[in-house]
């Protein structure tokens, strides 16, 4: 599952993908969790050449209230069949800019964090899917995060891994012209030389934390590269 992202503020984020932001720049967030007021930045395929604000989790476009069932992630394995995501397929595809995320090792006061992030210091790219709700008190432009069995690196940590795109398969998963099958070929696991893993502090546990002092803490068992 992906739940813990660190991102760029929105300026910054537009900067580094050569497009221009949507609206006023929003703070970027180092230890950030879905839930309502959260917002990731990204592209979505009707209009790939405008960094967007979507807020994370996904509230589908029959909302009226905020959804309390889990929207954050779409399992690529089976979003077909989930009411939330399969109308979106095909339809509304997006891809969401973060500098990494976190994961957790073990259980209960013994379980080590993880941070994930690019090898060679570009922008970790997921594959999303977006939907766009008028029925709240303002519209609401929103994404989740398709998630999908692990790589080796992602997966002695934990069980699930976001779909981490190349800039290639940017390109195939927001181009509209191309059938869902041909798009869909991109959700696969991102070669394990692609990311860097390395411990952090356990003070990320504390998902209202923003000092990141968890980056100072000392390597447990060192930095793994792959």
């Amino acid at each position: 599952m992906c739940g813990r992202v660190e991102f760029s503020n929105s300026a910054v984020v537009a900067e580094r993908l050569g497009v221009k932001d949507s609206d006023v720049a929003r703070e970027g967030d180092n230890n950030a969790f879905p839930y309502k007021g959260t917002f990731l930045f990204g592209l979505v395929d009707k209009a790939p050449d405008v960094l967007r604000h979507l807020h994370w989790p996904l509230i589908p476009s029959w909302c009226t209230t905020y959804p309390e069932y889990q929207t954050s992630n779409a399992r690529s394995e089976d979003m077909h069949n989930k009411a939330s995501f399969k109308h979106l397929l095909g339809q509304r595809h997006c891809v969401i800019a973060v500098d990494g995320f976190y994961e957790w090792k073990g259980k209960g006061k013994d379980k080590v964090p993880y941070h994930f992030s690019m090898a060679d210091g570009s922008m970790m790219m997921y594959a999303g899917l977006w939907d766009y709700n008028t029925k709240l008190e303002a519209p609401v432009l929103s994404c989740t995060i398709i998630t999908r069995e692990p790589n080796e690196i992602i997966g002695e940590i934990h069980d699930r891994m976001p779909v981490i795109l190349t800039l290639e398969q940017v390109k195939i998963w927001l181009d509209r012209e191309l059938p869902y099958s041909e798009r869909a070929k991109v959700l696969q696991p991102i070669e394990n030389s692609a990311l860097i893993r390395r411990v952090v502090g356990k003070s990320v546990n504390g998902a209202g934390n923003k000092s990141g002092d968890w980056f100072d803490a000392k390597d447990e068992d060192g930095t793994c590269l792959f």
